[in-house]
């Protein structure tokens, strides 16, 4: 069933600032948790699944931290979402059906796709006013 928990809200709001990051430098993850108001700690365990999904790059050093893997136009709200919480729409297979409930579920899934596929890029065109001043 469709279900987005807050850990793939935080996740998706991490890279929302991370998306802001000005030519692609690095954020540390004590600036992006102070823009999204998250505990480090848990920032940490998201940002580190978000990379081993291969969303994120992670730097060591002293100008270390993260940035994103691809650019924002490349990268789906649904692609986040899922590297953090599984599929968004699951249809249980062991309900009782009828090929016209299945026609019904397999639309509702493909809408769901449908908006989920917004790119990060595009989240600021189209919820505007927000920005960020990073």
């Amino acid at each position: 069933m469709i279900g987005i928990s807050s850990k793939g809200l935080y996740g998706l709001a991490a890279m929302h600032v991370l998306s802001h990051s000005v030519n692609g430098r690095t954020m540390q993850v004590r600036e992006i948790a102070a823009m999204t108001s998250l505990s480090h700690s848990y920032l940490e365990q998201l940002l580190s699944q978000l990379r081993k999904a291969g969303l994120l790059i992670s730097v060591r050093g002293s100008n270390g931290g993260y940035k994103l893997a691809r650019s924002a136009h490349e990268i789906t709200v649904l692609e986040i979402i899922e590297s953090l919480e599984g599929p968004v729409f699951e249809i249980d297979k062991n309900v009782g059906s009828s090929i016209i409930l299945e026609s019904f579920w397999q639309d509702i899934q493909k809408k769901v796709q449908e908006i989920f596929s917004l790119k990060l890029s595009e989240i600021d065109q189209a919820y505007q006013p927000f920005s960020y001043s990073i």
